[in-house]
Parts: C-alpha cells; structure tokens; sequence
C-alpha cells in the first residue's frame, strides 16, 4: 500500500536527474513537460517505488520525481519495498540510517 514520503528523501534515492540526463527511451523535455501537466491537473496516479535495505535505496520514478520538484510537491506516494542486500543493483545509492527507519516505519516493520 503507497504511504505519503516527504520528497527530499525519496530524491536521494534516484539513479538520475532527468532534469539533466535524458533517456533513450523517450524525448525527455516534451515527456517531463507533459507529466508535469498531468500531475498538476491529476495529481501522481502511480506510485513510486523505493527498494531499501540497511545499505542501499533504489527509486523507480525517475520522471515523475523532477516533476514532483518542478511542482514543488512537499510529499509524493510511494510503494515501500524492502530489498535483499545481494544483489546490489548498480544504480542503487547509499542508505541513510535515518531515512532507513522511516521507510521500515512506512513498510510496516
């Protein structure tokens, strides 16, 4: 179930700034420009997803996380997931001890 995490926290976590690092996938200024749209009328209908264990965070959200900045959103929802430490994605980055309770708090442990 998605829990409200504050958005500085669940930054930390991004493997890229779309913002600076376009995708291979899409044309990224014209998708963040029509996702912030969106989110601004509807708000973020998918969640993101954040892996954590002890040791790393992961984040799927790449695009809607600058969006989220870009609106100045104070909170974004979030699917909360803990992760096995091995293995260790390579985009994963470093978890924080106190970001690390609130997300065991958040997946209910």
């Amino acid at each position: 179930m998605p829990v409200e995490l504050p958005v500085p926290l669940v930054v930390r976590y991004r493997a890229v700034d779309r913002e600076t690092v376009g995708s291979a996938l899409v044309d990224t200024p014209s998708h963040l420009d029509a996702l912030a749209e969106d989110i601004a009328r509807n708000g973020i209908r998918t969640p993101l997803r954040l892996g954590f264990c002890e040791d790393f965070g992961t984040l799927d959200g790449n695009h809607r996380i600058p969006v989220a900045l870009r609106l100045g959103l104070t909170t974004v929802p979030v699917t909360v997931v803990r992760e096995p430490s091995t293995p260790r994605p390579a985009h994963a980055r470093p978890m924080r001890a106190a970001d690390f309770a609130v997300l065991a708090a958040a997946a209910g442990e």
